[in-house]
């Protein structure tokens, strides 16, 4: 498959409002994610993350895409918060999650 890009000399270039409102939308999305992981007993999943997210009205949402293509910046903001916590929750017996306090890989998981 080729893909030819034809680039005028008159195209309108990114608006630099454009930009800052992107990237005040990505860190408002951060922020509210460390709440929704702050705010709960047990950590959340990354789906209900984003369905928690997704029942709520944010403003600036890109249209068309809306809260979808946010996907990877909510996903690098879970990831960053699940890693600076330092801590991996494991589902016990009852399903009740318990900190191990140390991340591990699932290998060092089924030596145990």
């Amino acid at each position: 498959m080729t893909c030819i890009l034809v680039c005028f000399p008159g195209a309108p270039r990114p608006c630099e409002e454009a930009i800052r409102k992107e990237l005040a939308l990505d860190a408002a999305l951060g922020r509210r994610v460390a709440e929704l992981c702050s705010s709960a007993q047990e950590p959340p999943s990354l789906k209900t993350v984003f369905w928690t997210l997704a029942s709520e009205d944010i403003p600036d949402l890109p249209p068309g895409g809306g809260l979808y293509s946010k996907a990877t910046v909510i996903a690098e903001a879970y990831s960053q918060l699940r890693q600076a916590s330092g801590r991996r929750w494991q589902k016990g017996p009852h399903g009740a999650g318990k900190p191990t306090g140390t991340l591990s890989d699932s290998s060092s998981d089924s030596e145990a």
